[in-house]
Order: structure tokens, then C-alpha cells, then sequence
């Protein structure tokens, strides 16, 4: 089974978009099993909201051709399909899928195993691209945007989810402070690895 290297190698496997590919890939087949905990917790709970709001903020249409990038175990790709999308659940990480597939409220959805670099969809077939929590893992996030540009249709949306940094300095202290402690804990705890 692929490890998370070491934390002494971590920065120089993301100083290439390979090195960063492979980082990924490997950091998410390792807390995959767990990765729905992980968010909840990360989010302080608030993970299903944020993701309520990019759903309705996407404006669904019945029928829309949706694919939801960075896909995880299925929340947003789930949320697009009740809300009348048709749902391509894309990940790098083929255990990730594994996972959302095996949801017997999932059960189904097309989920492919793919890259947000070379998306496996016609140029301009899509009403909807979504990503939660993904663009940020992206190794070479320009292309990526290419990608999304290109198999977008006239007129549709884009819609990331993510966490981004307070602004009052207090409150951004306080926040790194959780995210490191938090994360460190919980990365210890599940992985062996904060």
C-alpha cells in the first residue's frame, strides 16, 4: 500500500507537478477510509452546509451534465444527483471511489477514475463543474482551469468549495492554530502521521 512520505520529503515532492500528482494520490488512497470524519472534523461540522450551498448555487436543471472534480466518496456528486444533475464523480484516487460507490445511496452514479488535468468529457458538454476541496491539490492548477474552460458549455457554472483564510488577524490565528492542532491530532490518531 502507497505511504505518505516522510515529513522531511513532503517539500520535495510538492516542488514538481509530478512529485505533487503522486503526493496526492497517495496522501488520499492513505485517510481514505476516514476521509469523511476527516472533513467533519477539519470543519468544525460544517462541511454538509457549505456543500447544501454550492448545490443550490449551482442552479441545477433537470438533466444538467454535471461532473464533480475531486469527487471524494460522493457528498457534492450525491447532493447534484437529488438535486436533478446528471453526475460524473471524477478522483484521482481510485480507493476514494471504491468508497463512494460502495454508499448504498450512491449506488449507480458513473465515478471515474481520472485527472482534473485531461478531463474524460466533450468540449463544452457541461452545464455544472464542481470541486470541493480540490483545486488546491491540483499539480498544475492552470491547466486544470483549461480543463474545466474547455468542457464547460456557453453560459454554465463553476463552483469550488474550500477553506480560505480569515482576514481580522485574530480570527486567522485562531483558525491556523485549530487547522494545525486539529489536523495534527487527527492525522496522529488515524495515520501515525500529523
Amino acid at each position: 500500500m502507497p505511504t505518505v512520505p516522510p515529513r522531511g520529503a513532503l517539500a520535495e515532492a510538492l516542488t514538481t507537478p509530478e512529485g505533487k500528482a503522486r503526493y496526492v494520490r497517495d496522501l488520499f488512497h492513505e485517510i481514505a477510509p476516514r476521509y469523511d470524519d476527516i472533513t467533519v472534523w477539519l470543519s468544525y461540522g460544517r462541511d454538509a452546509a457549505w456543500k447544501d450551498v454550492l448545490v443550490r448555487m449551482a442552479a441545477v436543471q433537470p438533466g444538467a451534465r454535471a461532473p464533480d472534480l475531486a469527487c471524494g466518496t460522493g457528498d457534492i456528486a450525491a447532493r447534484l444527483r437529488d438535486a436533478g444533475a446528471s453526475v460524473l464523480g471524477l478522483d484521482l484516487t481510485h480507493r476514494m471511489l471504491t468508497l463512494a460507490a460502495a454508499k448504498p445511496h450512491l449506488r449507480g452514479m458513473r465515478w471515474v477514475c481520472g485527472d482534473m488535468l485531461a478531463l474524460p468529457v466533450p468540449a463544452g458538454s457541461q452545464a455544472i463543474v464542481t470541486a470541493g476541496y480540490g483545486l488546491r491539490n491540483v499539480p498544475d492548477l492552470p491547466q486544470s482551469l483549461r480543463e474545466i474552460r474547455r468542457v464547460l458549455a456557453p453560459g454554465g457554472r463553476v463552483l469550488s468549495l474550500d477553506f480560505t483564510l480569515p482576514r481580522p488577524p485574530l480570527v486567522r490565528a485562531a483558525y491556523l492554530a485549530y487547522l494545525r492542532a486539529v489536523g495534527g491530532l487527527v492525522g496522529q490518531w488515524l495515520h501515525g502521521d500529523p
